[in-house]
């Protein structure tokens, strides 16, 4: 991938399974690591269930490291103040590049 296409910041939060005072679990995150991504919007449409809402899906594409490696679907990223859910991740080139398909994190 060329460097320069690389050019948003996001960072990676890393969940880790905890529970509150009365017992129900929870995922806290913390800061894992922020890397330089290519951000592509795929697609967006409107849910009309409760509340409409926009949803949409977008596309991350970051440089594969002994850090990036690990990244699975207990990790969130957080882009321009907003969080997205890791639906799915993939080595687009192996030991190179990392694709990641996230959608907009509604409960932060």
């Amino acid at each position: 991938m060329l460097s320069y296409l690389l050019n948003k910041k996001i960072v990676f939060e890393k969940g880790a399974d905890a529970s509150t005072s009365i017992g129900s679990p929870v995922l806290n995150y913390q800061e894992y690591v922020t890397v330089w991504s290519n951000v592509y919007v795929r697609s967006g449409n409107v849910d009309f269930g409760e509340n409409e809402r926009l949803v949409y899906s977008i596309e991350f594409t970051i440089r594969y490291n002994t850090k990036t490696k690990e990244i699975n679907n207990k990790y969130r990223i957080k882009y321009n103040g907003e969080y997205y859910r890791i639906i799915e991740v993939f080595e687009t080139e192996p030991k190179q590049t990392i694709k990641i398909i996230a959608e907009r994190w509604e409960n932060e």
